[in-house]
């Protein structure tokens, strides 16, 4: 996914690990999307006027970052993040929850959904939690149709 593009620049044996990180590990986790920002404005140096990837730098850059100033690279909060990388973080964090990962089973819905109503206001925007909750259902069944079919995540 375009979001987590800075991942080719981290070390599969990090990116798959079974366990959990250790500081050192997770302060490379957390370089990705300085990685991801970079390799698209390289891109958008090749198309200046692609608001796709004008975009795509902001998701990559900023999708980390929580509505309380706790997140990174840059310890941005509230709406000094650009809108798109608020809503990104709190389907970034859905995906994750939902999705299989080497360190953990997917959560079902319910637990998603709880776990991001405890971050409204702190790690999410809660005018984006409001929008997610207001189309939550079509969350799901896009999620469990994504499950059925085999995908592995949903972004």
């Amino acid at each position: 996914p375009l979001h987590d593009i800075g991942k080719v620049g981290i070390p599969d044996a990090i990116l798959l690990k079974p366990g959990k990180l250790t500081e050192e590990e997770f302060e490379i986790i957390k370089r990705h999307p300085r990685i991801g920002a970079t390799t698209l404005s390289w891109v958008r140096s090749k198309y200046p006027q692609n608001a796709f990837i004008n975009m795509g730098i902001a998701l990559a850059l900023f999708h980390h970052e929580r509505w309380d100033g706790g997140g990174y690279p840059d310890g941005l909060a509230g709406e000094d993040i650009p809108l798109s990388a608020r809503i990104m973080a709190l389907v970034d964090v859905y995906d994750a929850l939902r999705s299989d990962r080497p360190y953990k089973e997917a959560f079902p819905h319910e637990t998603a959904c709880r776990i991001i109503r405890e971050g409204n206001g702190t790690h999410f925007d809660p005018s984006v939690v409001d929008a997610f909750f207001a189309v939550e259902q079509e969350f799901e069944q896009i999620c469990d149709h994504m499950t059925n079919e085999g995908a592995e995540g949903i972004l």
